[in-house]
């Protein structure tokens, strides 16, 4: 038996469901055109850049943010509802009761690896697709690192958001459907 759709209002609540929740969005700026500045007139709790150091505007620009939301802020509705229309991909969400610092450090240690020849490299973990075909073939030790904060991992789209988490040491996945 298929859940029936969900509304934007329900999967909002979803989010903030678990004790002491804080959500927390990555959002990527060379997906959502003007970020900065939308972060800026924001009512959020707080945002910082993924990378590290000062960039010029043109990088700062295309940089990804990590930004912890408030359940009912005017960015987080614009976020949650028409951004996940208009700019499909922008990023994820992350339920933990950790702090900004916390998850934007542990972001930022995703977001570097190691190839074979060693040489270290950006990443962008962030985005579903690429998800969806890493995280089920994750050793347990795999998810133990990814998952290191006990955040829950949500891939918000237009039609369908889908939440990652592990589970008494195992990948959990749940799909639900967005109400058009």
């Amino acid at each position: 038996m298929t859940a029936a759709p969900l509304a934007t209002a329900q999967l909002r609540s979803a989010l903030w469901d678990r004790r002491e929740a804080r959500v927390h969005a990555l959002v990527d700026g060379s997906v959502v055109p003007g970020l900065p500045a939308r972060l800026r007139a924001a009512a959020c709790v707080g945002w910082d850049c993924l990378q590290r150091g000062a960039l010029t505007p043109a990088a700062a620009a295309q940089a990804a943010y990590v930004v912890e939301l408030q359940p009912e802020s005017d960015f987080t509705t614009w976020l949650l509802g028409e951004a996940c229309s208009a700019f499909e991909g922008w990023g994820v969400l992350m339920s933990s009761s950790r702090a900004l610092l916390a998850l934007r450090e542990h972001s930022r240690h995703l977001a570097e690896v190691q190839g074979p020849d060693g040489r270290r490299r950006p990443w962008r973990w962030w985005d579903a697709e690429l998800l969806a075909q890493l995280l089920p073939g994750l050793a347990p030790s795999q998810l133990d690192a990814f998952f290191a904060l006990d955040q829950q991992l949500v891939c918000p789209g237009a039609q369908r958001w889908t939440w990652w988490q592990r589970r008494d040491g195992v990948l959990a996945t749940h799909v639900r459907e967005r109400v058009a």
